[in-house]
């Protein structure tokens, strides 16, 4: 049976602490049959899945989707993965509304791949292997429950 890496669950637990009346159709972590006919961080490794989907909705009424939370949610998650911050090694890269970033390859960041891409309706977060074990709590300071704590994040993240 396959589990979620650690880094996954961390980062999918901080989500649903700071959002707890998010929408969650569009989550998911481990592949379906459509990906298990190609490469994907969805599918299991040695037993472990290192992708998770977050619906990009956290919460919002209306017909409008919160796609500025899920935005910046993102472009946190990529300018951690660029820091030297403890931990940061755990990203791979984020994609989100057709485009994909990585804080390894800074060429890549927000780089537009079409429309056929997808991940519209949700953020797709890829680890790297040393998200296995590794549990820490994710620094985005949109992520913060105290706004000492997310002004501190903010500026180590820069």
């Amino acid at each position: 049976m396959a589990t979620l890496c650690r880094g996954g669950e961390k980062l999918r637990r901080q989500i649903n602490t700071r959002w707890p009346k998010r929408d969650r159709a569009s989550d998911g972590w481990i592949g379906d049959t459509a990906h298990s006919n190609r490469k994907s961080d969805h599918n299991p490794y040695m037993g472990v899945v290192y992708a998770i989907d977050i619906d990009e909705n956290m919460g919002k009424r209306g017909k409008w989707r919160n796609g500025r939370t899920a935005q910046r949610l993102a472009n946190e998650l990529i300018a951690y993965a660029a820091s030297d911050l403890p931990g940061s090694k755990r990203v791979k890269y984020v994609v989100y509304e057709g485009s994909i970033a990585s804080g390894t390859y800074k060429k890549t960041f927000w780089r537009w791949r079409g429309k056929k891409y997808g991940h519209t309706k949700h953020i797709h977060v890829s680890f790297t292997h040393e998200a296995k074990d590794d549990g820490q709590v994710f620094p985005l300071p949109c992520l913060a429950k105290n706004r000492a704590k997310s002004r501190r994040w903010a500026k180590a993240l820069k």
